[in-house]
């Protein structure tokens, strides 16, 4: 992702919610921390602040902390999403995602997946 937009994205989407002045100082170093983390787990973040706000918690630690999401492999699910679906391998094992999980996480795309 480009350097601008993605820090654009951190300021106007994510650091808003830590801009009450408390961490004003730690906003350059979270925004390293940021950086280092992957498109998944940035985009989690973002839903989690959306939903439940900021934590009380230094901005720069959260980030680093915030645990590293996991895609969910459809296979063997009892219904499936309305959305194409693909088969793909993630870590070495091969499974059924949405598509986007499946970009999202930068998986080796397989092939679409029809029932």
């Amino acid at each position: 992702m480009d350097i601008n937009k993605l820090y654009s994205d951190y300021c106007n989407l994510f650091w808003v919610h830590f801009s009450d002045g408390a961490y004003s100082n730690r906003k350059t170093v979270t925004f390293q921390q940021w950086q280092q983390r992957t498109p998944a787990a940035r985009k989690a973040m973002l839903r989690h602040l959306a939903t439940n706000g900021a934590p009380k918690k230094n901005p720069f630690f959260w980030v680093q902390d915030f645990p590293e999401p996991q895609p969910h492999n459809l296979n063997g699910a009892r219904s499936l999403p309305d959305e194409p679906l693909v088969r793909a391998v993630h870590n070495g094992v091969g499974g059924i995602f949405t598509r986007a999980e499946a970009e999202l996480y930068n998986m080796q795309i397989k092939g679409e997946f029809k029932l």
